[in-house]
């Protein structure tokens, strides 16, 4: 027996936070944290009805435009006989993809009793524009037209421009194979995707020969589970666990995500413990780690934040651009009021200074960024003759551009001011005679 699972594809990603090419601001807790984003704990009983899983009866299609002149409209699943219910938009770009896949499929399984039917919910005028616009080569596998001929090129002949231009044909041409629809009051958007918790699209549902939902998935991973539903050969448990695991994967990323960047550092670290076992395996490991780190800095946690600072020198002991980056959030966290620090400073003070006399960096000018750094983490560790070592070294390595800002933290570290040319002269100066 079959019993593959699938998992939708779209347009919901785990990213990394984006950071600054030398520092990001180490991020704040928000004092209302956890009743902010603390989800409810049991959903409405008219959302629980609307939960649609594999293995669930697949709901009627309660669809307003059909294009095409056949298969005819339909709303009830005839028994005996398989479905596919794919969503779609005009301006999803694997969507308009799928399209010749799902052709193919169709009339490869049409004396089989398989009907397909793609849903979008835009509104008639969009999608009847669409079906006008002729298919690019690309989407049908097809090498792309030249766009400029060759000087020496003879012009084409008549016959042949004519015969090219016969043989595009139009997205309505391309699909008239299947059913295309569209659902603008999106009801039947709310009875698949919404209720199957699905964000992205393409996504296909499976309806099999007694109405039930076989599987859920991206309509180009569906010829396996497909060719099983129609020869009756499809385990349907394997693949409802393995789409119920990636729905609370799913939900579980989407929970943090939304607690992460709306600052609520309390609510994420919570459920980032919470869900720490469920992510394993799951290729989301990594990402995530780019929020554990802030998380555990933004929360003062000690002893996640040097468990992570350890794995990061391990994994890149002589990177010193991706180590002056994560430092520098070391050093604005403990610069806020992390207190009980010393070791999380002593340690990434220490692997900077590392990476940077390493042989390769040794010399390598370019990396004034990071001299400016370790002078701000000499500070912060109360060792001022290092820091201003460490900050003159930056200025004479540092573009002119740049020299302003770091001349202005050297004045800090040293007491001195700067005259109209901008170099430092001793504090007393300015009152002599």
């Amino acid at each position: 027996m079959i019993g593959t699972g699938g998992i939708a594809k779209g347009d919901d990603r785990t990213t990394s936070p984006s950071v600054d090419a030398k520092k990001t601001t180490a991020a704040k807790i928000s004092p209302d944290a956890d009743e902010a984003a603390t989800p409810d704990a049991e959903p409405a009983e008219e959302e629980k009805a609307k939960t649609l899983s594999i293995g669930s009866l697949a709901p009627s299609l309660d669809i307003e435009h059909w294009f095409g002149d056949s298969p005819s409209p339909m709303s009830e699943f005839e028994p005996g006989k398989v479905y596919v219910v794919e969503f779609w938009a005009t301006w999803c770009g694997p969507c308009l993809h799928s399209m010749p896949h799902l052709a193919e499929l169709q009339s490869k399984y049409e004396d089989q009793g398989v009907r397909v039917v793609s849903v979008s919910n835009e509104d008639l005028e969009t999608v009847t524009s669409f079906l006008e616009r002729p298919v690019s080569p690309k989407i049908l596998g097809l090498p792309e037209p030249k766009k400029e001929a060759d000087e020496d090129a003879t012009e084409p002949d008549e016959d042949e421009s004519t015969e090219e231009e016969a043989e595009r044909i139009t997205f309505g041409e391309l699909t008239s194979a299947y059913s295309l629809t569209t659902d603008p009051d999106k009801s039947v958007d709310e009875d698949y995707m919404k209720a199957a918790a699905q964000n992205g699209i393409p996504t296909a549902f499976i309806v099999g020969k007694d109405g039930h939902v076989e599987w859920i998935g991206h309509p180009m991973s569906m010829d396996e589970p497909l060719e099983a539903v129609v020869n009756d050969e499809w385990d349907r448990g394997p693949a409802k666990e393995k789409f119920e695991r990636k729905q609370k994967v799913d939900l579980a990323l989407r929970e943090i995500l939304m607690a992460y960047r709306t600052e609520h550092f309390e609510t994420t670290l919570r459920l980032l413990q919470e869900h720490d076992d469920l992510f394993q395996g799951t290729g989301y490991e990594a990402a995530l780690k780019s929020i554990w780190f802030p998380t555990a800095l933004a929360t003062q946690q000690n002893e996640i934040a040097l468990k992570l600072i350890e794995e990061k020198i391990e994994s890149n002991p002589d990177d010193v651009v991706t180590i002056n980056r994560w430092a520098w959030e070391v050093y604005e966290a403990i610069e806020s009021g992390w207190d009980n620090s010393d070791k999380i400073l002593m340690t990434t003070t220490n692997a900077l200074e590392s990476a940077l006399a390493s042989e390769e960096n040794e010399s390598n000018d370019a990396l004034w960024p990071a001299y400016d750094t370790v002078a701000h983490l000499k500070a912060l560790a109360k060792d001022k003759d290092s820091a201003i070592e460490w900050q003159r070294r930056a200025i004479e390595t540092a573009p002119d551009d740049d020299q302003v800002k770091l001349k202005a933290y050297l004045r800090e570290l040293t007491g001195e001011t700067s005259d109209a040319d901008g170099d430092l002269k001793p504090a007393d100066e300015d009152n002599e005679d």
